[in-house]
């Protein structure tokens, strides 16, 4: 979800819990090198993948946020990163519909920020964000997507089971 005004947007919705946000911005950085490593589309230096473990196993499980919510998170990442997986298959396929599947599943980092939401600020808070949240993180059409599914090279490669 990396746009111009992430980090506003990001401390916004979480009501400036720094801890949090600082678990989101990993959290995304993180997911991003994955997808850049499996798409093939952007390439990731050794620094950056080294960075990116680093955040992964030493930085993310020490964030004060994560380490309070940990029960209540880690089953949401497992969640997000399960969805994000199937999406990545659905997307290589040449069927409309799987293609449209993989659309709506890739992006599931949403749930977790909106459930992050609902820790710092409760019930009614997570409700007046959760649409704004889609609303930007989902900021690119389902009609782009398709149209860069049609521009990338086809890879019929499965996503390692």
């Amino acid at each position: 979800m990396p746009r111009q005004n992430e980090a506003a947007f990001l401390r916004g919705v979480l009501r400036n819990n720094e801890a949090a946000a600082q678990f989101c911005e990993m959290l995304f950085r993180i997911s991003q090198t994955l997808d850049d490593l499996i798409d093939k589309d952007n390439p990731v230096t050794d620094e950056g993948l080294i960075h990116t473990f680093w955040e992964a196993l030493i930085e993310l499980p020490a964030n004060p946020f994560y380490r309070q919510h940990e029960p209540y998170l880690r089953p949401l990442m497992a969640s997000a990163l399960q969805d994000w997986r199937d999406s990545a298959c659905l997307e290589r396929t040449d069927d409309h519909h799987c293609r449209s599947i993989a659309f709506v599943l890739r992006d599931q980092l949403a749930t977790v920020l909106i459930q992050c939401a609902y820790l710092v600020g409760g019930y009614d808070w997570m409700n007046q964000v959760s649409v704004p949240v889609r609303q930007h993180i989902h900021e690119d059409t389902l009609g782009d997507y398709m149209a860069s599914l049609n521009q990338a090279p086809e890879e019929n490669e499965e996503v390692s089971q």
